[in-house]
Parts: C-alpha cells; sequence; structure tokens
C-alpha cells in the first residue's frame, strides 16, 4: 500500500465496500476509489460462510481498484457483533529519569500497563484507545510527552471480541488476497464520518443502524467511554414487511426504502402503494397505513434498545449532543422523530463530511463506516508521520506506523 494512501473495507450483513483514500498534506481525505458488492456469508457481523464472503470481498476490492488504479494489498478492516464488549483501564508507571521528563517510552509502557487486564482465553483486545492522561494526581492531560512528574496514569477504553469470530473475519480477508493493516469497530469509524468535535466534547452517542445490528458508540468529553452492538437492524424490517405482506425479501426492501415510515401518525389516510404478492404476477393496492404498522414496532424496539444500552453506559444524563443515527436504517422517513419520541433525546441524521474526491456520491448514512475508516486511518498516519520520520530512516516508516496501529488496535500484522 502506498505511504500516503489508505484504504477501508466495510463488511457488512447487506453489502460490502471498500473505500480507496490519499492523505493530504493536512490530513485530509481524497477518495479516488470505491467499490461497492452484495454481502454474503455475514450475518449480524459474523462470518457463516469464509468462501461467499470472501467472493463478495474480492469484487468489491477489484471494482475499487478499477476505479483508482492503486492495486490493493492492505487494507483497514470495521468489526461488529453481539460478541463485542467493552470495559474501561487503568495504566500506571513511575517516571525513574533523573529529570523527571516524560517520553514516549513512557507513554507506551503506561499504555502496555493499562492492557494488562485478565481476559476469558476465547476474547482478545480489539481496541485500547487512551482516554486522557494523569500526571502526579493532575487529570485531563493529553499530550503527557515532554512534561515532568514522577507518576503517570492514563484511563483506556478496551474493547474485546470473541477470538473465533474475529478470527473468521480476518481468514475472509485472507482468503480474499488482502493483509490487514488495522481492526476497527465498527461504531468508533463511523464517528469518525459523522460528528463535530463539538459533539464529542459535549456528549453524544453514535447508533449505526445496519443490516444485521446497530452498532453504538458514546463519546464524551471528547474521548470514547461506552461502546457496543445491539443485535436488531434494518434487515429485521425488511423481514417483518416480508411476513406481514407475503412477499419477497427482494420486494419487501424496495418497499422499505421507497414506501416505509417509521411511524403511522406520518401517513395519510388516502395514501396507497403497490405490493407484488409471492406466487403473484398482479400487484395489490395496499393503505401505507398498513405497511406503517408492520415498521413501527420494530424500530419502536430498535430505539428502546437504544435507549436501554444509554442507560446501561451511566451516561444518559451527560449526552447534551444526543443521539446520531446513521448506517442504512437512518434513512428510514421518520426514524429520527421515532428515535427523539423512544429516547427523549434530540436526534439527527448523520453522513460522512469532510471529505474531497468522488465524496460527492458517498454523502449518504450507508456509507459512513466505509468512510469513517479511511478517516481513522488517515488521522493516525499524519499524527504520528513527522514523529516517525525524525526517529526512524523512510525504510522503517510503515513498520513504525504499523506497531503504533498495533498498539491501539490490538491488530497483530502480516509479513
Amino acid at each position: 500500500m502506498a505511504r500516503d494512501c489508505v484504504i477501508g473495507l466495510d463488511i457488512g450483513t447487506t453489502k460490502v465496500c471498500t473505500i480507496v483514500a490519499e492523505i493530504e498534506e493536512r490530513g485530509r481525505i481524497n477518495i479516488v476509489g470505491v467499490g461497492n458488492s452484495i454481502s454474503s456469508g455475514i450475518r449480524k457481523g459474523v462470518v457463516i460462510d469464509i468462501d461467499s464472503a470472501a467472493q463478495a470481498i474480492s469484487e468489491s476490492v477489484e471494482k475499487a481498484r478499477a476505479m483508482s488504479g492503486y492495486e490493493i494489498h492492505r487494507v483497514i478492516v470495521g468489526v461488529t457483533g453481539e460478541h463485542v464488549a467493552s470495559l474501561n483501564s487503568r495504566g500506571v508507571v513511575a517516571i525513574t529519569h533523573p529529570n523527571r521528563e516524560i517520553t514516549e517510552e513512557d507513554v507506551e509502557r503506561v499504555q502496555d500497563q493499562s492492557r494488562v487486564i485478565v481476559l476469558p482465553p476465547d476474547r482478545e483486545i480489539i481496541h485500547a484507545i487512551p482516554r486522557s492522561y494523569s500526571i502526579d494526581g493532575q487529570n485531563g492531560i493529553r499530550f503527557p510527552v515532554g512534561m515532568s512528574g514522577t507518576r503517570l496514569e492514563v484511563e483506556t477504553h478496551v474493547v474485546t471480541g470473541a477470538v473465533t469470530f474475529l478470527q473468521n473475519v480476518a481468514k475472509c480477508v485472507h482468503k480474499a488476497g488482502l493483509t490487514i493493516e488495522a481492526t476497527v469497530l465498527e461504531p468508533i469509524a463511523t464517528a469518525e464520518a459523522v460528528t463535530l468535535p463539538d459533539e464529542k466534547n459535549l456528549g453524544v452517542c453514535i447508533a449505526d443502524i445496519g443490516g444485521g445490528t446497530t452498532d453504538i458508540a458514546i463519546f464524551v468529553d471528547g474521548d470514547i467511554y461506552y461502546s457496543s452492538a445491539i443485535p436488531v437492524g434494518g434487515n429485521h424490517v425488511t423481514r417483518d414487511i416480508s411476513v406481514g405482506l407475503r412477499t419477497s425479501h427482494d420486494e419487501s426492501e424496495r418497499i422499505k426504502l421507497s414506501e416505509a415510515v417509521a411511524m403511522v401518525g406520518m401517513t395519510a389516510g388516502d395514501e396507497l402503494f403497490e405490493v407484488l404478492s409471492l406466487g403473484s404476477d398482479e400487484p395489490r393496492i395496499l393503505p401505507k397505513r398498513i405497511l406503517a404498522e408492520i415498521v413501527e414496532p420494530r424500530m419502536h424496539e430498535l430505539f428502546t434498545m437504544v435507549k436501554q444500552e444509554i442507560m446501561r453506559s451511566g451516561y444518559y444524563n451527560m449526552l447534551p449532543a444526543g443521539i446520531i443515527l446513521s448506517g442504512g436504517g437512518a434513512q428510514l422517513r421518520g426514524a429520527t422523530e421515532l428515535c427523539r419520541q423512544v429516547t427523549g433525546m434530540p436526534t439527527r441524521v448523520g453522513s460522512p463530511r469532510d471529505v474531497g474526491g468522488v465524496a460527492d456520491t458517498l454523502r449518504s448514512p450507508i456509507y459512513s463506516t466505509a468512510v469513517g475508516l479511511v478517516q481513522y486511518g488517515a488521522h493516525y498516519h499524519q499524527q504520528h508521520r513527522e514523529i516517525v520520520r525524525e526517529q526512524a530512516p523512510m525504510g522503517k516508516y510503515m513498520k513504525k506506523i504499523q506497531n503504533f496501529f498495533a498498539r491501539i488496535t490490538g491488530s497483530i500484522f502480516d509479513h
């Protein structure tokens, strides 16, 4: 992979999306390639058929390669699923240098210390994200290098996942001929694409409604404090429509996107729509109210679970910026209004922002995670580029970047 190029791979339940982005001098990304394919072999973020999933990945990557002209070898992969869990950990180290000045090595030591947690053998760390540092009891320090002190502490958000599920995702990617540069929890990537810095500082919740799951990430004071996944997504709405109207999955998906609303109260009594029933060549004409009566209970259940997850985190009263909906499910008309009603929190729809190139075609909530993956990668490449170039010969540049990603994401790189 080129030094100033980042490639994101979003393996979802309904689609696989590959995005190729160039990193400009000041860290802004310029998207030069996009590839989409219909997802198969994935359900609720979990691999159920490695060969099918690998084929879908290959198709998506080939389309992105053809558009961008870049050879694609290393990718940043998004992961999600019910198996994902999070906790907050703390690390402490003593500063023993004669002048008591904190160095990069001290920061690495305290980060490593915060990762030392008791885990069952069937789980591994996906992320260990430093939130803030403390020096001799002084809290809220962002960049401790160069400061003086005798004791350095760090608060770290640790995200873990089931080893076998993560290994199966890795196998799909490797089978498609790719190497994983880093694994990133999908709601963390989504937040990169759709949130404003002020929203993260105030306190905000990301609810990324995918096909099989809804991913949750909560940010307070600019840092991530909680993350999880809810086992309900847009495909559940599609299936409800299919069962309720006795029609095919494809027809149900079409109706959901073009006709459905999230609240019965948003339909007028004289609004009608067409549906093609199974085994029939002639469409039926039905009131849209019937469709809304099918959709609203499922969406109400989803937003109730979102609220419960926020309450479980303990930060419900610390999120004045409210909830940002993203993912395909955020496109459903009336979703923001219903979420606001159920949760009692301000709600808006989030789409990718602050990107250039062919990004105009990606300004939709369905691309938030894929765009966020390359923004995540670009952010850390840019943040550490100058430090790395000062500390190592250019031939070792990518090795240093890989080591940094390994500390943040827990990834193991292939060479």
